[in-house]
């Protein structure tokens, strides 16, 4: 088990102190606290005033960072199997690619006959829907609650913009499409440098941590890697697992699109909580549209048997040791990441809120209640059982630096 150095103010003789002077102490180290929790919050909010004036740089590093949290289990036990660490990652790239590549080859042919026939059907569709609408605002007329589809159609679809407005739509469209493109394109190389130079850069930020806060500032890295890695691991397995049940079921029931209806519910769970019904709202549209009214209920019943295994079967099996946040919490940091950040704010959304539940759980319990780090440590290590292998690894305190220039030829675990 590491060792976690007493830090000043923990010390074991501090118990001796009468119950006056330790409530004077508990709420001077609250007021220190509180003071360090606003100088965080200004430099925070410095920080992303500065981050929004740059911002398009961010979504391949975060995307990048989400595949070094992804990969970096595996690489690492390739590099404990004494596989040099560039072998390793070259290793895995070359599986992971061929796995993609394999999938695509298989399912590819079907997701173009069902594009192109979604393509050809689509101004059928488009039409069913207006009719639908037409026959909504009918029975609503004389409510409070009506609409006119053709009014609601000219505010959507002005035609009263300038030549020079739609040039310029176009050209922010062209910079949107260039910035994706070129977010593809960076975000495996950010990650393919950044995996292999990860044990440098461990050290490397290790060595700006004082001496004598690197155990505290160790272990709430290690529980902050551990809560994003999980959770970007188990999101991704279980927005595969639900896309390919849902194309399953879909299929059974014989929905149109179903492989592409499946992709995209699949794509969307990876939203906790609110993905799953984004998911299905294309399931009903086509079902709607295509076929029966009785499909639509067929298709809710699909949606909703897919759900339940991934509630009660998938989710807690994979997700259990991940971010651990309260479903009202993970609603606001939705809301709060999807205003500020639109779609990619959605997902990094749950796991920026787990790292703040985190640092936050931390400060209280070390430095208002009085925890012994030590204490922390052992619990903490008690919850996760984890190995080690994420990209913050433990630090035995005895042997600092050099445990990390043994780490090619030992697992990244903490001496007994």
């Amino acid at each position: 088990m590491t060792v976690w150095p007493h830090r000043e103010g923990h010390a074991p003789e501090a118990d001796n102190l009468n119950p006056m002077t330790q409530a004077t102490e508990r709420i001077r180290r609250a007021g220190s606290v509180a003071w360090a929790l606003v100088g965080l919050a200004a430099v925070i909010a410095i920080f992303g005033w500065l981050s929004w004036t740059v911002k398009v740089i961010f979504p391949p590093l975060i995307l990048a960072g989400a595949v070094v949290f992804i990969l970096n289990p595996l690489i690492s036990f390739l590099q404990r199997r004494r596989i040099p660490r560039v072998a390793g990652v070259a290793l895995t790239y070359l599986a992971f690619g061929g796995l993609i590549t394999l999938g695509g080859l298989i399912v590819f042919p079907a997701l173009y006959d069902q594009g192109k026939s979604l393509a050809e059907g689509w101004p059928t569709i488009l039409t069913k829907i207006e009719t639908w609408a037409d026959h909504r605002a009918a029975s609503l007329r004389g409510t409070p609650f009506k609409v006119d589809r053709k009014t609601l159609t000219e505010a959507l679809t002005s035609t009263d913009t300038s030549v020079r407005d739609q040039i310029s739509r176009a050209a922010k469209f062209g910079v949107e499409v260039f910035h994706l493109i070129i977010v593809v394109i960076l975000t495996p190389i950010f990650a393919f440098y950044l995996l292999i130079d990860l044990p440098h850069l461990r050290r490397m930020a290790q060595s700006l941590v004082p001496e004598e806060a690197r155990a505290e500032v160790t272990l709430v890295a290690r529980r902050i890697s551990a809560a994003v890695g999980g959770f970007f691991r188990g999101q991704l397995l279980v927005a595969l697992i639900v896309g390919v049940l849902a194309s399953i079921g879909l299929r059974i029931i014989d929905l149109p699109f179903w492989l592409l209806i499946g992709m995209v519910a699949g794509f969307f769970n990876m939203i906790p909580l609110i993905g799953p019904y984004i998911g299905a709202v294309p399931a009903l549209l086509i079902a709607l549209t295509t076929r029966e009214p009785i499909t639509g209920a067929w298709v809710m019943l699909v949606m909703v048997i897919v759900q339940q295994i991934d509630n009660h079967l998938i989710s807690p099996v994979v997700m259990h040791r991940a971010v651990k946040l309260h479903p009202v919490l993970v609603m606001l940091a939705l809301l709060l990441g999807g205003t500020l950040g639109g779609f990619f704010g959605l997902l990094v959304a749950v796991p920026s809120a787990a790292i703040l539940k985190i640092v936050i759980g931390h400060l209280w319990r070390v430095h208002v209640l009085g925890q012994p780090l030590d204490d922390e440590a052992r619990r903490v290590e008690a919850e996760s059982g984890e190995d080690g292998s994420g990209p913050v690894a433990r630090v035995p305190s005895e042997r600092g630096a050099a445990a990390d220039d043994e780490e090619v030829s030992e697992p990244a675990t903490a001496k007994p």
